[in-house]
């Protein structure tokens, strides 16, 4: 299986959900208010599993573990807290919750299969709450549309990247993390160890300092993003970023859930050349 969660799994219905939820945000209410909003993270959460478990809302689990797995590349990930198979609580004690907390509670969501998630904060003077939702499930995500009039398969590289990509959208479907996509190919392509690359930065003729990028050949870099807007202004800053060095081109790759779109950006100020290429990817570009 290209997913293992290391649980059984129930996908409760919304009403079984917040039943299940208010109850354990009763707990989690009642373990602030005991311990106050100073205390480190791991204490919170033992307090939180084992007062659920002392009113029998179990299995009460902590760092349940989910494997992602394609050939043999290999990503863990670990659910904060999962309470009778069915209902995931992540718990951070930060000085306000964003999106980023809620894409990393959402990603686990998915990839564990379930619809309905608690995300809390217990930092605050007041305990933060978020109920965190989909609807999708892996045949779903396995569903998407690829866009590529502006992608050139130029070198064997920019093949081969094209097709890992569309092996991990089959495997693991849609709307992941794009970290999660951005390692399996680093791993694919030699690994950070091999293919960390910083480049030379110009302006004109004169080197301002290096940047590590993503390259899948020595002229060619990878720009992958999940946006879904604001590629325009993206597409920009990339094709500006690629006026600064003496990469050929980049391949840029915009995963916005089913919509996958391949670009091929070209550096007019450089005179294109055999490429010679490398075993790896460096860090990859772009923005969430």
């Amino acid at each position: 299986m290209p997913i293992e969660v290391d649980s059984e799994i129930r996908v409760f219905s919304e009403e079984e959900f917040h039943a299940l939820a208010e109850k354990v945000i009763g707990i989690v209410f009642g373990v602030h208010n005991d311990l106050g909003r100073l205390m480190d993270e791991e204490i919170y959460k033992q307090a939180i599993r084992r007062r659920c478990e002392q009113t029998e809302i179990v299995p009460a689990r902590r760092e349940v573990e989910i494997k992602v797995r394609h050939r043999d590349f290999e990503k863990l990930y670990y659910m904060d807290l999962l309470f009778a198979y069915g209902l995931m609580v992540e718990a951070k004690t930060v000085e306000k919750l964003n999106k980023a907390y809620h894409a990393q509670t959402l990603h686990y969501l998915t990839l564990a299969g379930m619809h309905h998630g608690l995300l809390v904060n217990l930092r605050p003077g007041k305990v933060e709450k978020h109920f965190v939702s989909t609807t999708l499930d892996l045949s779903e995500r396995r569903q998407f549309t690829i866009r590529e009039s502006g992608w050139e398969s130029f070198n064997e590289a920019s093949k081969r990247l094209r097709e890992l990509l569309l092996d991990l959208l089959n495997d693991w479907g849609t709307f992941l993390q794009t970290n999660l996509y951005r390692e399996a190919v680093v791993h694919f392509f030699g690994g950070p160890e091999v293919a960390l690359r910083r480049i030379p930065i110009f302006d004109g003729e004169i080197p301002l300092g290096t940047h590590e990028v993503c390259l899948l050949a020595d002229d060619t870099a990878l720009a992958l993003t999940a946006l879904k807007s604001g590629k325009d202004t993206m597409k920009d800053h990339l094709q500006r970023f690629l006026g600064h060095t003496k990469l050929s081109c980049m391949q840029w790759v915009n995963m916005d859930n089913h919509d996958i779109e391949f670009q091929t950006l070209m550096n007019g100020d450089v005179q294109r050349q055999e490429p010679s290429f490398v075993n790896g990817c460096g860090r990859i570009m772009g923005a969430e």
